[in-house]
């Protein structure tokens, strides 16, 4: 059984884990509603998951453009030894 605490919740962050560490943030604010700092743990998670899905959505079109450009300039390899 997983323990929610404060400390698993950071090694979560720490390793990249954002999506496990805001689970346990929000089952420990939902203990105790009024800890900022619980709060603004929980609001940096999601910056970090935000940025890290922006990263990926970037990567991802990044790798698309440089194969549109392979295909565009195999086209024009064809067209001229045809």
């Amino acid at each position: 059984m997983e323990q929610k605490t404060k400390t698993f919740a950071e090694i979560y962050e720490s390793q990249g884990h954002y999506e496990q560490a805001l689970d346990i943030y929000i089952d420990l604010l939902k203990a105790s509603p009024l800890d900022s700092e619980l709060i603004n743990k929980i609001k940096n998670i999601q910056n970090l998951i935000l940025s890290e899905r922006n990263k990926k959505k970037e990567s991802a079109a990044a790798k698309i453009n440089l194969f549109n450009n392979l295909l565009a300039k195999i086209e024009i390899y064809k067209a001229k030894t045809v």
